[in-house]
This record gives structure tokens, sequence and C-alpha cells, in this order.
């Protein structure tokens, strides 16, 4: 029972997200559910859930390229939610920054639309510098919900991001077959 459960926890922790996306949804259509402690809160479990799901799927080898590539697709779901929530609740700094997240967004969809075509399959690279970047949005949108000055730490996430994206469009052009968690286009072999 222990095992069966342990090996259906990736999934529970990816359709963790899943849910708190669709409550970011509803925090940004219903304005009283719109608290910056909750939502806070949330986006921590979150990313919590995407460091442990990987974790516990290697452990307990149920890690597979169907549950890697649900994970990256539940995640880009969720940061979309995430953004949404935060053009309702932030919108001054959403806006005033909005050329950087349409540059991210394209970026994001050009590279998945790109890998697609090449492998006829969803990316799912799992990069460490992607991971960085994670870190780095997660402090960034925690920053703006405080309504302290998230400049400097917005600006370094958004820089990393332009890497994270480049390395993985290095990736796509690199690679020569389909592959899942490939680390860094260092350590890329074909």
């Amino acid at each position: 029972m222990k095992t069966t459960f342990l090996k259906q926890t990736p999934h529970i922790l990816i359709y963790s997200r899943l849910l708190i996306a669709v409550y970011f949804i509803l925090v940004a259509i219903f304005k009283g559910l719109q608290d910056p402690i909750t939502v806070s809160i949330c986006i921590i479990f979150a990313v919590l859930s995407d460091v442990f799901d990987g974790i516990i799927a290697r452990r307990m080898k149920v890690d597979s390229v169907h549950l890697r590539q649900l994970d990256s697709k539940v995640d880009t779901l969720f940061w979309l939610a995430l953004l949404y929530v935060l053009l309702v609740m932030e919108n001054s700094f959403i806006r005033s920054h909005a050329k950087e997240f349409f540059i991210l967004l394209a970026l994001e969809i050009t590279l998945q639309i790109f890998g697609y075509i090449k492998f006829n399959s969803a990316m799912a690279l799992h990069t460490y510098a992607a991971k960085a970047w994670a870190v780095l949005l997660t402090l960034s949108v925690l920053q703006i919900l405080s309504g302290k000055n998230a400049e400097i730490i917005f600006y370094t996430m958004f820089f990393w991001g332009l890497i994270a994206q480049l390395e993985v469009a290095l990736i796509i052009f690199k690679m020569k077959t389909f592959k899942v968690d490939v680390s860094s286009v260092f350590k890329l072999k074909n």
C-alpha cells in the first residue's frame, strides 16, 4: 500500500499544480479571493511539488517520457495561470513590464513549436538553467506580491530567462533524436 501510494505521488504532485492553476484563475475572476498571502503559499507549494515530483519519480523508478512531458505541460499551465492572476492583482507592475513578459512568452511558445515540429513531440528538457530560472521567477513573483520593489529581482529573472531559453534553443538545434531531461547543452550527447 505504501509503495503504491509513493508510486502515485509524482502524479498527485503534478496534478496539485494543475489544481493550483485553476485556483489562480478563480482568484483572478473573483476579487474576494485575491489574497497575496494565500497566493504566495500556493506558489511555494507548487514550486516545492515541482522539485519533489521528479525526485520521487526517479527514486520509485516510475519516471517516464510521458510523466516528464506531463510535468512540463502542467508547469506551463501553472505559470500562465499565475501570470493571469498577477495581471489582475498587480496590474500596474505587469503592464509596465509587458514587453519583458511578452518576450519570454514568445520565446517559450516559439521553442515549443520548433521542438514539436522537429521531433513531433512536446519538449521536456528540464535544464539546470531552466530550474534556476524557475527559482528566480518564483522569487520575483513573491516580491511583486509583497508590494515591495521588485525591479532588481525581476530583471535578474528576465535576463536569466533569456539565457535559459537560449540554452533550450541550442539543445533543440543540436539534438538529433528526441530526449527528455537534458540538463545542459554541455551534457548533450547524440
